[in-house]
C-alpha cells in the first residue's frame, strides 16, 4: 500500500538522522498487515536472542524435562560477565530454574542466561527454531564464549581483561584500543554471519507462533508472554499510547547495537509484534537519539497499520 510505503521511508529517514542505520517489521497480529524496512537482512540479535531460551525453557518444563522449581546453589564469581544480574552479586545465592529464566528476561541477567542455556541445550532452542519456520534465526554460541571471542578479536586476552581496559583501568592506550571502530567492527560478534543471528520479519512470525500459542504448548507461550511482559526497560515502550503495553527483550552491544523485539498490545485489545534492529554509525555516539528513534519509529509504524 502507498501509504506503508511512505511511512517505512520516513521512518528510514529518521533513523539515519538519529545516526543509524535500521531493519524493522511491524506485524498487525489480527490482520496479516505489515510495514517494514529491510525485513529479510539478516541482523546480531545481542540479548534479544533471549527470548529463543525462554522459549524453549517453558516447553521443556510443559514436556515434564525441567522442574521449574528446582533450585541452584550460584556463586557470583564463577558465572558470565555482564552489567546487572547474578555476576554483579557479592555473595552466593540460591535460585530456581523459573527465576533464572525471569533474571533473564526483567534485567538481560547474562549468568542467568548461560545458566539456562547449558540446561535446556543449544541445539534444542535451533530445533525448536527450525520447527517455529524460522530458518534463518540461529544461535551460534553462549555469552561467555560471544564475549571471550569479542575481546581476542579486539586485541585482549578474554573478557575480563577488555571490560578492564573500558574501564580505564589498564591506562589510556588500552581504552583506545578496547573501543577501537575498526577492531570492534572487524569482532565476529558484530557480524550477523557469525554470530547469533535472526531477521527482523522472522522474529515477528516467532512472536505471533507464540501469541497464537503455535510455537509450542498453550501453557509454555502463555509463560513466555508473561514473563517477556516482565522485562524492567524498555526502549519499544518509550512512546506507547495510554493504555498500551509492551511485553519484549532488548538487546545491546558495545556502543554499536541497539535492539529490540516485542508485542505492543493496544488499550482496545489490537496487537502488533515489532522487531527493530539498529547499528550506530559511531560506536558509543547518539546513544539518546537512537532509542528514542527506536520507541517513535515502532510506535510511528503501529499508527500506519492501525
Amino acid at each position: 500500500m502507498p501509504e506503508l510505503a511512505e511511512a517505512a521511508g520516513v521512518i528510514a529517514r529518521r533513523f539515519q538522522e538519529a545516526g543509524c542505520d535500521a531493519a524493522l517489521h511491524a506485524l498487525d497480529l489480527q490482520s496479516g498487515a505489515e510495514l517494514s524496512l529491510h525485513p529479510d537482512q539478516p541482523v546480531v540479535l545481542a540479548s534479544v536472542f533471549k527470548i529463543f531460551i525462554a522459549l524453549e525453557f517453558y516447553a521443556q518444563v510443559s514436556a515434564g524435562l525441567i522442574d521449574p522449581a528446582e533450585r541452584l546453589e550460584l556463586d557470583p564469581q564463577s558465572l558470565t560477565a555482564g552489567p546487572t544480574g547474578l555476576s554483579i552479586f557479592s555473595d552466593p545465592v540460591t535460585l530456581s530454574w523459573r527465576d533464572l529464566c525471569l533474571q533473564m528476561m526483567s534485567v538481560s541477567d547474562n549468568a542467568a542466561t548461560d545458566l539456562l542455556l547449558a540446561r535446556v541445550g543449544l541445539d534444542q532452542v535451533n530445533a525448536r527454531l527450525r520447527a517455529c519456520g524460522c530458518s534463518n534465526s540461529v544461535i551460534v554460541h553462549d555469552l561467555r564464549t560471544m564475549f571471550d571471542e569479542m575481546a581476542l578479536d579486539i586485541g585482549f586476552s578474554d573478557y575480563a581483561h577488555l571490560a578492564a581496559a573500558r574501564s580505564g583501568h589498564l591506562g589510556k592506550a588500552a581504552l583506545a584500543q578496547s573501543n577501537d571502530p575498526g577492531r570492534v567492527d572487524a569482532a565476529a560478534a558484530f557480524d550477523p554471519t557469525r554470530t547469533n543471528r535472526s531477521t527482523p520479519r522472522e522474529m515477528t512470525d516467532l512472536l505471533r507462533a507464540v501469541w497464537r500459542d503455535e510455537a509450542t504448548t498453550p501453557e509454555a507461550c502463555a509463560s513466555v508472554r508473561a514473563v517477556m511482559a516482565q522485562q524492567v526497560s524498555s526502549r519499544l515502550g518509550r512512546a506507547l499510547p495510554d493504555g498500551a503495553v509492551v511485553a519484549g527483550k532488548t538487546g545491546s552491544l558495545t556502543g554499536r547495537v541497539r535492539n529490540e523485539a516485542g508485542v505492543i498490545t493496544h488499550a482496545d485489545g489490537r496487537a502488533f509484534a515489532v522487531a527493530v534492529f539498529t547499528r550506530a554509525h559511531h560506536p558509543f555516539e547518539g546513544v539518546t537519539s537512537i532509542e528514542a528513534a527506536i520507541a517513535t519509529n515502532a510506535a510511528a509504524a503501529i499508527a500506519a497499520l492501525r
